[in-house]
């Protein structure tokens, strides 16, 4: 299957933000833990850890959304990050990412779900990992078998 990478213009005016100078403000939701971030959303969560940095990151966090949006999955998408608060709400408010993201700034998901690479991806069901990303692996297998993972889960 051949990757189809998903501009980051594109996703921006998908998630209803424009990328002129003059668009009003959006709304960031910059949280402190996991549980604020998924409040309202009972069903699974998929945590896309990411950094402000890092172009594959961007790709992995709004491929996944898209993914989520455009799948038959009642799936979460919250965000984590570890660095700092001005830069994530810089990246937020430019790219216009409006779902939920936590600031991870002591790493307790990062060490809780062992991340040690990012752009990575953990698929929770409750506070349990039903899918772990390997960060180094090929982005378009890593795109199916989560792909795989929510229809499995979700077939029942």
């Amino acid at each position: 299957m051949k990757r189809i990478l998903l501009p980051i213009a594109l996703a921006a005016a998908l998630a209803g933000g424009t990328m002129g100078a003059g668009r009003d403000a959006v709304e960031t939701r910059i949280c402190a833990s996991l549980e604020e971030a998924s409040r309202g959303s009972p069903g699974p969560v998929l945590l896309v850890f990411f950094s402000t940095d890092c172009p594959l990151c961007y790709d992995d966090l709004f491929e996944s959304r898209y993914l989520v949006d455009k799948g038959p999955w009642p799936v979460s998408v919250v965000g984590v990050f570890s660095g700092l608060r001005d830069d994530l709400r810089a990246f937020l408010e430019k790219y216009a990412w409006t779902l939920p993201v936590v600031l991870d700034r002591r790493k307790v998901l990062f060490k809780k779900y062992k991340v040690d690479a990012v752009p990575f991806k953990a698929l929770l069901l409750g506070t349990e990992a039903v899918y772990r990303d390997d960060p180094y692996g090929d982005p378009d297998g890593r795109r199916e078998e989560l792909k795989r993972c929510l229809t499995r889960l979700f077939s029942r």
